[in-house]
């Protein structure tokens, strides 16, 4: 015997093929050919659903460590290009 196992939802957590025949609340039998993949049991029937998308993931601590330090380099290195331009312009060799 095939089961789908279902979480308090109806969302399909898992199949089981038992030797025998169980009466479960969280346990629908299905045939051989049963495809799970975004199946929701409704009490009665089979739905098919979509999936949410998955939420970015979150940086990990080196990540923003590593985000830091390159945006720290970027504004020195402005710095230092502002004040070349600013120390060029006083010299009147850039207008």
């Amino acid at each position: 015997m095939r089961y789908a196992i279902i979480d308090e939802s109806g969302y399909v957590t898992g199949i089981s093929d038992l030797s025998g025949e169980v009466h479960r609340d969280y346990m629908i039998s299905v045939d051989e050919n049963f495809d799970p993949t975004n199946k929701k049991w409704n009490g009665t029937s089979w739905e098919s659903y979509t999936p949410p998308e998955a939420p970015e993931p979150e940086p990990t601590m080196e990540e923003k460590i590593y985000e830091a330090v390159i945006k720290s380099q970027d504004e020195i290195r402005q710095e230092g290009a502002d004040m070349v331009m600013d120390e060029l312009v006083k010299r009147g060799l850039m207008v």
